[in-house]
């Protein structure tokens, strides 16, 4: 909105723009409401795809939350890592931490994840904190509101 451009402050580039708003996450239908998590994924910088918001099954394996956010993006993983990449594809939290993909969602909650949380899908074993920071700053950005008087 154009209103807002003022109060929240320059416009983000837009692989760092949501691609879709939280209530419209994407995720397969057919996974009951009890059984979903909602989470943000954030994807590698050099590959420019929008973040978007997601859920998924809290019952399957973390990789899940990987594969289906790379399809979504268009992208193609081949053993982990994106098409023609040597390095494997990780999940992180905005604190840097490393989830592991061989453990259901369920085993991460209440400790390194959270529903509604932002994650990063980034190339490697380590996030640079400007990138995190820069996610921060993005989200706390989209998060934020006018008030018009």
């Amino acid at each position: 909105m154009a209103c807002c451009a003022g109060c929240l402050g320059p416009s983000l580039p837009p692989h760092y723009t949501f691609s879709n708003s939280a209530r419209n996450a994407r995720g397969d239908a057919r996974i009951s409401p009890d059984k979903r998590i909602y989470l943000s994924v954030f994807f590698p910088d050099s590959e420019r795809a929008r973040p978007a918001h997601f859920f998924f099954d809290r019952t399957k394996a973390t990789s899940r939350v990987v594969e289906d956010a790379v399809a979504y993006a268009g992208l193609q993983l081949d053993r982990g890592r994106l098409v023609g990449s040597p390095e494997k594809l990780n999940l992180f939290t905005l604190e840097g931490e490393v989830l592991r993909t061989d453990l259901p969602l369920d085993a991460h909650l209440g400790a390194t994840l959270h529903p509604s949380d932002v994650l990063l899908l980034e190339k490697g074993n380590r996030v640079s904190e400007d990138r995190l920071d820069a996610i921060k700053a993005a989200v706390e950005q989209q998060n934020g509101s006018c008030v018009v008087m």
